[in-house]
């Protein structure tokens, strides 16, 4: 817990962690649609095509679909186990746990306001993990000991069944990509952002003054919004190069200032233009006054600069370790920004989203365990 010193204080309120929630983004093998099934089948490895074509009925289907429902399962409290174990070994490691500051705190020295677990959780859903794997094993182990059904047995040739289990295996994997990535990433953050905590509070341990207190905010401040700007800029440029963009990602929902707000505004031209170019001029106006709007914050780092330039050499120490910390935000921000790229842009295959957008009505009526 960060307390600030020379400051007033400012009431802290408990944290209380809050309950994962289920994951219902999630594929469902059991609903999505054959046509979809079929090509995500196809796409898992080389010469799939191969046994997937012989999946030619609502059976042999159905077949597939509920051993790729069991290893879904399964993979997936792998992957949880993994996270939450790694959770409790780096904490133990590190002795970082949890941290919170109130939100208002957070704000007035430009850094998240919370990390991490607390022990109890992070031990009450190991506990949880560990049982839930207990059940997901076995089941994938009692579907395969079980007679294959007539269809698959009377396919002629026979099914080569460890090459089919290869293809459900890769499937599943393939479609948790994004969701590793993301389990990843979270790991990435714990460590990103306890750090930022450790180095404010070295910051105020050294005990600075009102007026020190106020020019280090101030600079922490026009940092901070520098990386917003920048992060900006970046995705303006894949905007512009890029020919893949989420649905959802609306560059117009940038609220920038009043200049934008009276070219938003401004009389559309009669001359009808095509989506693309449309995109692409809508985003070199929005790269120009972010630019702009960079150019300014550049200047207020400078001068920021300029004034730590004539402190004192008594506060040497003071300074060292708020570019420390300044140091530890770029890297922190760099990272988040490459996450929110590949968010944006990335290829990787997204067999939810497929599921989605696909409205067909040849699904198969499996039954779910």
């Amino acid at each position: 817990m960060i307390n600030e010193i020379n400051e007033q204080t400012i009431e802290q309120k408990p944290y209380l962690p809050l309950k994962e929630k289920s994951r219902n983004d999630l594929p469902d093998y059991l609903k999505v649609s054959n046509r979809i099934f079929r090509q995500m089948l196809i796409s898992s490895l080389e010469d799939a095509d191969t046994i997937v074509k012989r999946l030619n009925t609502i059976e042999k289907l159905n077949f597939a679909r509920q051993y790729a429902h069991l290893f879904h399962r399964l993979f997936y409290v792998q992957l949880q186990q993994d996270q939450w174990k790694y959770y409790y070994d780096i904490d133990i490691k590190e002795n970082i746990w949890s941290g919170r500051v109130s939100t208002k705190w957070a704000l007035m020295n430009s850094m998240y306001h919370t990390y991490g677990r607390s022990k109890q959780l992070i031990e009450q859903r190991l506990h949880t993990i560990a049982r839930q794997l207990q059940e997901a094993s076995p089941k994938i182990q009692e579907f395969s000991n079980q007679p294959l059904p007539p269809c698959i047995l009377e396919m002629n040739p026979p099914l080569d069944f460890p090459f089919f289990v290869a293809i459900i295996t890769a499937f599943v994997r393939k479609g948790q990509y994004k969701l590793k990535q993301q389990f990843e990433s979270k790991k990435k953050m714990l460590i990103l952002d306890s750090t930022d905590h450790r180095l404010v509070q070295a910051v105020y341990n050294l005990k600075p003054t009102k007026q020190q207190i106020r020019a280090i905010r101030n600079r922490w401040k026009a940092i901070y919004n520098k990386i917003q700007i920048k992060e900006q800029i970046e995705i303006l440029k894949h905007r512009i190069h890029s020919n893949r963009l989420p649905p959802a990602f609306n560059l117009l929902d940038y609220s920038l200032d009043k200049i934008e707000k009276i070219l938003t505004r401004s009389p559309k031209s009669s001359i009808t233009n095509s989506t693309d170019q449309e995109t692409v001029l809508s985003a070199r106006r929005l790269k120009k006054i972010g630019r702009f709007k960079y150019d300014i914050l550049e200047l207020s780092i400078a001068a920021g600069e300029e004034k730590h330039a004539l402190f004192p050499d008594l506060f040497q120490q003071l300074i060292v370790a708020v570019e420390t910390r300044e140091q530890h935000m770029l890297k922190r921000a760099d990272y988040l920004k490459q996450e929110k790229l590949k968010s944006f842009f990335d290829d990787a295959p997204t067999p939810e989203n497929d599921i989605m957008d696909d409205n067909s009505n040849d699904s198969v009526g499996a039954i779910n365990h």
